[in-house]
């Protein structure tokens, strides 16, 4: 690479090919944004009583209620599991303790949520 300082800092990385054949630069990634999601001191509080030692508590936003839930998660279950992507069902009932539905997160070993899924209770 050659450095072409009368070119401005732009050309710097460009080589005498690439100026010759006017290649344009690679643009920078774009930064991803940090999500700060508004939690509310009763999410706090399910997070703080969830928490214990073979527990590992999931914030997921739930599309039915359109709140943020707290999941507890059994540290087992994913570090035990032959698959990269453990499904795990929750079921909730939403604010007014209505509407009993089940959230099934996909986790992969890092805690991550990959996808989730919503589904109807239907108890007989």
């Amino acid at each position: 690479m050659n450095k072409k300082e009368e070119n401005g800092s732009e050309d710097e990385y460009l080589s005498d090919e690439d100026m010759e054949l006017s290649v344009p630069l690679v643009p920078e990634a774009p930064k991803q944004k940090s999500l700060k999601p508004d939690l509310h001191s009763e999410v706090i509080g399910d997070m703080e009583r969830l928490k214990g030692p073979g527990k590992k508590v999931i914030l997921v936003n739930c599309g039915r209620c359109k709140r943020v839930i707290a999941i507890p998660v059994p540290k087992k279950i994913v570090e035990n599991s032959e698959i990269p992507v453990v499904p795990i069902s929750f079921v909730h009932k939403n604010g007014e303790n209505e509407d009993q539905h089940c959230i099934t997160i996909y986790v992969d070993h890092d805690y991550d949520v990959r996808r989730q899924r919503l589904s109807d209770v239907i108890l007989s």
